[in-house]
């Protein structure tokens, strides 16, 4: 049993609620830099997160909107890199990596997906697929490659790393150090424009700023995704098949010619009679 202290200045999705409009870019960057320095120690030691979502970020000192102390909790489904993760897969959908969903193991690049997720919440105000059910559905369109909406409400090279981390392939994902170099660059691009009293503004838009209900099937708490999984992989695998079936329906009526017969290359035409052609 891990005990942790109380954090009296609550949660990333407080800070993001209260503080939204208020906190600079340059405000959210560092508290951003301090997320990712406790993610990249937790790599260090050869552990993975495995549950890693802004619920789980705990804000300690805070001052008027940069927090001094930042702390990763929520460690009870953590694993070291070197175990074996195939057992049940608890988690909150937005979160979680693709591959996860298609039974493949956690790593590292998995949490690495879901700091792009929480990349986006700082972005946006909002929580990842707010307005979705969180089912099977939306496990099978993450799967196809849905990501949350882009708006560009952002420092210049934030959404190219967002993007990067909750890319489909694990192997292109960065890692938490690289991540911290970018991020630490992109902080002191901001920290030149509000020296030059031209910050990154925080853009007022439908499509910016925290909500006051999220979709009532949106879940935000870690829970036992595995029968769901199960489900959804099943039927992503049965539509594949029916999406390859009807492509080669589709190729084989677009090949025929007039006769019923295969064309080929030069609209030659396949005579059966011979086994020639016309």
């Amino acid at each position: 049993m891990i005990i942790m202290p109380y954090y009296d200045s609550g949660d990333l999705i407080k800070y993001i609620k209260n503080g939204f409009y208020y906190a600079s870019w340059q405000e959210k960057l560092k508290n951003l830099k301090n997320i990712i320095i406790g993610l990249d120690n937790i790599h260090d030691v050869n552990i993975i997160h495995r549950d890693f979502h802004s619920g789980n970020i705990f804000f300690g000192k805070e001052g008027m909107y940069f927090v001094e102390e930042i702390t990763i909790g929520d460690l009870g489904v953590s694993k070291s890199a070197t175990e074996s993760s195939y057992n049940e897969n608890y988690g909150i959908i937005p979160y979680m990596a693709p591959e996860i969903f298609q039974g493949r193991e956690y790593t590292k690049a998995s949490d690495i997906y879901s700091f792009g997720m929480i990349m986006w919440e700082l972005m946006t105000g909002r929580r990842p697929f707010w307005n979705r059910n969180h089912d099977i559905e939306l496990i099978i369109e993450i799967c196809d490659g849905l990501r949350p909406p882009i708006v560009t409400n952002a420092p210049n090279g934030y959404i190219e790393l967002m993007e990067e981390c909750w890319h489909f392939d694990p192997e292109k994902r960065p890692s938490a150090t690289e991540i911290f170099y970018r991020v630490n660059k992109i902080c002191e691009e901001e920290s030149k424009n509000c020296d030059n009293k031209n910050p990154t503004e925080i853009i007022k838009s439908s499509d910016i700023g925290p909500v006051t209900t999220n979709n009532p099937n949106a879940i935000y708490r870690s829970r036992n995704l595995s029968g769901m999984i199960h489900s959804a992989m099943s039927l992503w695998s049965s539509r594949s098949q029916s999406i390859n079936l009807e492509q080669f329906n589709y190729y084989q009526k677009n090949n025929m010619g007039p006769t019923g017969k295969r064309k080929y290359e030069n609209d030659l035409i396949e005579n059966k009679e011979d086994n020639g052609m016309i």
